[in-house]
């Protein structure tokens, strides 16, 4: 009976060891340290990175087939705010890597022109655990084979659910802290698909909120706005031929739109070329003789024909140099992805068959009964410009009632200037950042950090250090700035490890350790049944000592392991107005805040 027992024990302990092979234990992900990446050495960061497996159809598949895994990194936040948070970010595309907002936006560095770069203020990790995701599967240094990209928004938030399963085993801690969702662009489509999915698993975490910026959610409403914007900023002016050409094209645009029914379009292919259609006024010679047109992300700025703003901003030359290096790669745990990284691959938006999805405007009103939603808005922005996204809003209906209601749009500032208006209502906050294009947080880092920090309803009075001490208020609602003491010490110079590469480093060797500790059980329990039939075989005359001989089965086994065509850069399009004058919504877009600092613009 006894080797019944050990065995069958014996087979427990190995198919719980089988089972913790299937994903790397959280040490195979650690980045200690990226080339030419400046550390602050009091605030080192945090960093894990590399592959999951996100086919959920994956054990169907042949042992040959290459399936779907998308890459992340993840990035710990540096100071503590009044509770543990982590936010996983998207960017758009389709097809298009969040690195960009790793490397340009909401990350903890920016270039120094240098051909590496330096950690700055700002960046959404300070307080928050950041996890940008490149997915679909075959984004960025995500991948898989050519016959498994997704192909509809319903696929793609799968593809997502099951990098979540497999990413809380690896980093289990992190199932319990407030989730939130955050991106921007196509994200817009993403991002509500995402909310819903997770809030109808079975992963049962604390998802708390989600954040679109300048997204692409509402086609019907998004591209009539393209011709509203340009009237509103001065592209164009209403009346005029250029107006009158303009306005024949939309009106031609939207009649394949109404011709639509019994779903919400994506996006409609007679319309594509609108937003260039509108803004053709814009064309003009350059000085060497290069064709110029409009830049459809910061309407501020002109680029080069046919690219139109896919030159910009002007980092990604040296991202894209930087993650090119081999030891770059190396040290972000992405070898398995064959490919040079890419910012936009075209093919991952040729294979979504978006007419077989509805857009996430249906979606969006279902995640507001469970969660808020924050919409922001870069007002410098053409192709998911806040004209469109306004409009959306003033039409949408979401828990009981359409639009924005009476409730009271305030302006916000940070640092004593004018950022922009915000307005909440019944789960949906829209902020409008001023002087910000497509990208928000590149223009205006600290901005949209306190942007995020309001959304996710941090406490400011919990926070001693870092940019969440920089003043700003939302109407008369002022965030408490606390004073340094005037008794100062000089700040101690490192030596060595700081605490946190001291914690990084043992949580690493803990992970690793667990699966050694896993196969010194299994010896031991081997060794123990092999040592026990041998004391039988020669003292049959002996009574069974229980006690001594059951040491090796019962001992504590409590650590086994807790621990090309690259269209667009997220779908940039942007969206009808139909927009009442007298609604409170908009009232503060013309307001004196507004005004001075348009004054201040750059031309």
């Amino acid at each position: 009976m006894l080797p019944l027992l050990g065995f069958g024990l014996l087979s427990l302990v190995l198919s719980s060891y089988a089972a913790s092979l299937d994903v790397p234990p959280a040490a195979s992900f650690w980045v200690p340290s990226l080339p030419d990446i400046h550390q602050d050495p009091l605030h080192p960061l945090n960093i894990y990175a590399g592959h999951l497996s996100s086919d959920p159809h994956a054990s169907e598949a042949n042992p040959a087939d290459v399936t779907a895994h998308l890459y992340f990194v993840m990035v710990k936040n540096r100071r503590h705010a009044d509770k543990e948070r982590v936010m996983f970010w998207f960017n758009g595309g389709p097809g298009c890597s969040s690195f960009d907002g790793l490397m340009m936006e909401v990350g903890p560095w920016r270039m120094d022109g240098k051909g590496g770069f330096n950690v700055a203020e700002g960046g959404w990790e300070e307080y928050t655990t950041m996890v940008y995701v490149d997915q679909p599967a075959g984004t960025g240094f995500s991948y898989t084979s050519t016959n498994r990209y997704v192909h509809t928004l319903e696929e793609a938030s799968s593809q997502f659910i099951e990098f979540l399963r497999n990413f809380y085993r690896v980093f289990p801690e992190l199932k319990r802290m407030d989730t939130y969702l955050g991106g921007e662009s196509y994200a817009g489509q993403y991002i509500p698909y995402f909310a819903n999915a997770v809030l109808h698993s079975e992963l049962n975490i604390p998802l708390m909120g989600a954040a679109i910026g300048n997204g692409w959610i509402d086609a019907r409403r998004q591209y009539p706005s393209y011709l509203d914007f340009a009237v509103k900023v001065g592209i164009l002016e209403q009346n005029s031929d250029a107006w009158k050409e303009a306005k024949k094209r939309t009106d031609e645009c939207m009649a394949e739109v109404e011709a639509i029914t019994g779903m919400e379009p994506i996006s409609v292919p007679s319309c594509e070329g609108l937003l260039l259609d509108v803004t053709k006024i814009r064309e003009r010679d350059g000085p060497d003789g290069q064709k110029m047109c409009i830049n459809i992300y910061d309407v501020r700025y002109d680029d080069v024909q046919p690219a139109c703003g896919m030159n910009w901003p002007p980092d990604i030359k040296p991202v894209t140099d930087y993650l090119d290096r081999k030891d770059v790669v190396n040290a972000l745990h992405a070898q398995d992805h064959s490919q040079s990284w890419v910012e936009c691959r075209g093919r991952i938006h040729q294979e979504l068959h978006e007419r077989q999805s509805n857009s996430s405007i249906t979606v969006i009103p279902s995640v507001l009964e469970r969660i808020p939603v924050l919409i922001f808005a870069g007002d410098q922005d053409l192709i998911c410009n806040y004209v469109g996204l306004e409009s959306m809003i003033n039409a949408m209906t979401w828990n009981g009632e359409t639009g924005l209601g009476k409730v009271q749009t305030r302006s916000w500032s940070v640092a004593g200037t004018p950022a922009g208006t915000w307005v909440t209502s019944r789960n949906l906050t829209y902020a409008k950042i001023f002087n910000a294009s497509h990208m928000a947080p590149f223009n205006l880092p600290h901005v949209t950090h306190d942007m995020i920090l309001r959304f996710m309803g941090v406490n400011f009075s919990a926070i001693l250090e870092g940019s969440a001490r920089i003043p700003s208020s939302v109407g008369s609602d002022s965030k408490v700035v606390y004073q340094e003491a005037s008794t100062e010490t000089a700040a101690p110079v490192p030596t060595g490890k700081t605490p946190q590469q001291d914690k990084a480093m043992w949580e690493a060797y803990y992970n690793a350790g667990s699966a050694a500790l896993v196969l010194v059980i299994i010896f031991l329990v081997i060794g123990g049944c092999l040592w026990c039939r041998h004391r039988r075989r020669r003292n049959l005359q002996l009574p069974v000592n229980q006690d001594e001989e059951n040491i090796p089965l019962t001992m504590n086994q409590e650590h086994n392991e807790s621990k090309e065509f690259r269209s667009r850069k997220g779908k940039e399009k942007a969206t009808e107005v139909d927009e009442d004058e007298d609604s409170p919504i908009f009232n503060v877009g013309d307001s004196d805040d507004e005004d001075t600092y348009r004054d201040r613009r750059r031309d």
